[in-house]
């Protein structure tokens, strides 16, 4: 199959994954995907992912912006700040680090959140008061980011609406807003490190993130809890296994 048949379906497939599982930004399954399917190496594929993460985040910002606007500014900025910090530490950290060092923690993060799909169901609890030290949790993330373009959302939330009494719309923003800041700093790294983004780098996160939100906006009006429901299970069974595999 050629690489234009493997974007499109990788396309298909991240788009109507995401889409059932309501993700906006984090999407570890299209990094997965460039290495297993179209061969990239893990240093190209997570510049891809997080250029795509970064044009998804201006779609975020569009609908978030109200929600942003009521966060304590102390809160806010604290996690934007640290994660931006992060995110630069993490692609520094990645770039010394080889390219099987970075398959095995991504190896890793696809295993525990194939787990967390399986396992932790979300919670709907009250909103809870929202501190600085949140900042804390998002910066820890942030190194992951820098690492393999992965936010950890899904490990993000259940940490805060446990350990910080948060409710899940509290959990989801405070997590997106450490994402973002922490791609910036990725990418800003990134230039900062290398002095460059290669042009066809650029090319396929436009691509991926046309056909990706191309896909979400004609399969969001067909969304329903019971298909997200089998999705869940698939996902996390799937990304449990390929984590497994490349991690031995």
């Amino acid at each position: 199959m050629t690489h234009t048949w493997l974007a499109i379906l990788i396309t298909l497939i991240v788009g109507f994954v995401t889409t059932y599982l309501k993700i906006t930004i984090d999407r570890i399954f299209l990094v997965l995907l460039l290495v297993l399917w179209m061969g990239f190496g893990i240093q190209q594929a997570v510049v891809i992912n997080a250029l795509v993460m970064l044009l998804a985040s201006l779609l975020f910002f569009r609908g978030a912006r109200p929600q942003l606007a009521k966060l304590p500014g102390g809160v806010k900025w604290s996690v934007v700040t640290l994660s931006f910090i992060g995110g630069i530490f993490g692609r520094w950290l990645g770039l010394q680090m080889s390219s099987r060092g970075l398959l095995l923690i991504l190896g890793i993060y696809a295993v525990l959140i194939g787990l967390r799909l399986l396992l932790i169901k979300p919670k709907m609890v009250p909103d809870g008061k929202l501190q600085a030290g949140v900042s804390v949790v998002t910066f820890i993330f942030s190194i992951l980011t820098g690492l393999i373009s992965a936010g950890g959302k899904p490990l993000q939330i259940p940490v805060f609406v446990k350990g910080f009494k948060l409710s899940m719309p509290q959990a989801y923003l405070v997590a997106s807003l450490g994402t973002i800041a922490s791609t910036v700093g990725f990418l800003s790294g990134e230039l900062w490190f290398t002095k460059a983004i290669p042009l066809s780098n650029l090319a396929w996160s436009w691509i991926y993130f046309v056909g990706i939100s191309l896909v979400m906006y004609i399969l969001e009006p067909l969304w329903n809890p019971k298909v997200q429901k089998w999705v869940t299970l698939l996902v996390g069974i799937l990304l449990t296994v390929v984590g497994i595999k490349l991690m031995v």
